[in-house]
């Protein structure tokens, strides 16, 4: 549990040492609330011009929500949360295979999970720092010479500065780790697909507040519907990892088209809302697994040092449990950021480990099944009442 940082839990604090954070999504935006909680002098650079906003649903509970409270903030997001949506898995006539509902009315049990809109998660964060931090959109770090008093930090315009420490909070494609720590192969988990992920105004293909998927080995389609949106989601699996440009998003739509056309159900209406455009998620589904996510005077959070993968479900929640830990281990112990960063990783690498064992393991087979027998299997569990997505 995430204790606000006191006075006595900072014997050496840092008065006002500068710190910067890398990155502008929720780890970075969480991190650099609880930095200047701690006192430090916080800038935050992000390579795009504004705020990154599009994407789907967060879902918040469990350890998220006690971070939440204790920044003020889980009043904001209960207010922002969506209706509960129903499930269902459906065959290409439309029949449902399975699924499970919602509970609702006074004798429903108290809900222990939240979703809510990316966006206002992300415009609830940022009020939390908006006018307490150095914020520089468009900026990027291109150079990291850490020393025993200080990183000396080049941004891409040629500008040197010093800081303290400095904070990798910029995606599971992370910048910072790549100039810390070296090749992202090194630290990526291919689990064995691709996703595109796109959202569109209200399409009339389902009702509001219920996800429906389609499967066929190998190939996923999902809808999740609310009252304005909805959410498409093609998944692909594969063997091994494609070769293809991520800057060429005709190619991509391509490897949607190839594999999804002439499939039944409602997926030739969903293939049509792809469109022309660029606004959508195409990556392949990978994790980041790393043996420590420091060095020096440099730390990763979030998805930079641990990406549980969209399967997981959890990367917002795990951002802002990793920020909140991180703020825990540096409220503790002060000035000395070498104990703090060891304690971060100890503290919290064995829930990442588990979260992400569960994803490769059991989400996979679960959400994105490969063969006839893995489809049935999640069936037969939603069936059943054994399973919950």
């Amino acid at each position: 549990m995430l204790n606000h940082p006191n006075a006595d839990q900072n014997p050496t604090p840092p008065a006002g040492s500068p710190v910067l954070v890398s990155g502008a999504s929720f780890a970075g935006l969480a991190t650099a609330y609880w930095l200047n909680r701690l006192g430090y002098r916080v800038t935050v650079v992000e390579l795009a011009p504004e705020l990154r906003r599009g994407g789907t649903p967060v879902d918040i509970e469990g350890e998220t929500i006690t971070i939440l409270e204790r920044m003020g903030m889980f009043e904001a997001v209960r207010a922002k949360t969506l209706p509960p949506r129903a499930f269902e898995c459906k065959d290409a006539q439309d029949h449902t295979l399975g699924g499970f509902g919602v509970e609702t009315g006074p004798d429903a049990a108290p809900p222990t999970r939240f979703e809510i809109h990316r966006d206002d998660l992300l415009d609830i964060l940022f009020a939390g720092i908006d006018g307490s931090v150095e914020l520089r959109f468009g900026r990027s770090i291109k150079r990291l010479e850490d020393s025993p008093d200080s990183v000396m930090v080049t941004l891409d315009d040629g500008s040197q500065h010093a800081f303290a420490l400095v904070f990798g909070c910029d995606g599971n494609r992370s910048n910072t780790r790549k100039l810390v720590f070296g090749d992202e192969k090194n630290f990526t988990y291919f689990m064995g697909g691709y996703v595109y992920l796109k959202v569109v105004p209200e399409t009339g293909l389902l009702p509001p507040n219920v996800s429906q998927v389609y499967s066929v080995p190998g190939l996923t389609t999902m809808l999740n519907g609310y009252d304005d949106r909805t959410d498409i989601a093609f998944a692909f699996r594969t063997a091994s990892e494609i070769d293809y440009d991520y800057r060429d998003r005709a190619q991509q739509r391509a490897m949607i088209h190839d594999r999804f056309d002439g499939l039944g159900w409602k997926v030739p209406a969903a293939l049509n809302l792809m469109g022309t455009d660029e606004d959508f998620y195409f990556d392949w589904i990978t994790q980041i697994r790393m043996p420590t996510w420091s060095k020096g005077r440099i730390a990763l959070v979030g998805d930079a040092a641990y990406c549980v993968s969209p399967v997981a479900g959890m990367g917002g929640s795990m951002a802002i449990i990793g920020a909140g830990r991180l703020a825990e281990a540096l409220g503790r112990h002060g000035d000395d950021h070498a104990a703090a960063f060891q304690e971060y990783h100890d503290k919290l690498h064995a829930f990442v480990d588990d979260v992400q064992k569960r994803a490769a393991n059991e989400g996979m087979a679960m959400i994105f099944p490969a063969s006839e027998a893995e489809i049935s299997e999640r069936d037969r569990k939603l069936r059943d009442g054994g399973l919950e997505i």
